[in-house]
């Protein structure tokens, strides 16, 4: 009688086995959704620490050169968007000297110029659809308004609350006294 009972019960341990597997199965997809989920806000912290970095960035030197930055002119509107192709803006920004260039003998407003490139091309670069903007106010003190700007792409959370490949705009502002 015991070789009878042993026979009827053959497949339980098998579809234990099954069991198991299906569980593990998606305990270890539940991890590699976690892994996405982590890779992508890391990238999105790096893309924030470089938006900070920047404007801290463009306001050491505009510290740098309080002579220009100080001094602008109520005539002007004293604002500039910065991409990694270049300034625009009034007064006009454009780099005509390398001012590291040894002996060169740069102006206030010439090495604003070059700082202002060198930010677009430089961090501003960096970043996915990086933009700098920045605006001076000149009633006394001087303050300026530094806006680093970028694209930052979300991941899917659920259906519900966004496409998979979504991306969102993130800004970065501070305001200097130079």
């Amino acid at each position: 009688m015991n070789t009878f009972a042993s026979c009827r019960q053959s497949g339980v341990s098998m579809l234990e086995v099954l069991v198991a597997l299906v569980v593990i199965s998606l305990g270890l997809l539940g991890i590699a959704g976690m892994q996405a989920a982590a890779i992508n806000n890391t990238n999105i912290a790096r893309s924030r620490s470089i938006g900070a970095i920047a404007a801290e960035s463009m306001a050491a030197a505009m510290h740098a050169n309080n002579a220009y930055w100080s001094n602008l002119s109520s005539a002007n509107s004293n604002s500039w968007t910065v991409t990694a192709s270049g300034v625009t803006g009034t007064p006009s920004l454009t780099q005509t000297v390398d001012c590291t260039a040894s002996g060169s003998n740069c102006s206030a407003a010439t090495m604003a110029a070059y700082d202002t490139t060198q930010w677009g091309s430089g961090m501003l670069g960096t970043l996915p659809s990086g933009k700098g903007q920045i605006a001076c106010a000149t009633s006394a003190p001087t303050t300026c308004t530094i806006t680093v700007s970028w694209q930052e792409k979300q991941s899917k959370v659920n259906a519900a609350t966004m496409t998979a490949s979504a991306t969102s705009n993130a800004t970065y502002q501070m305001v200097v006294i130079p």
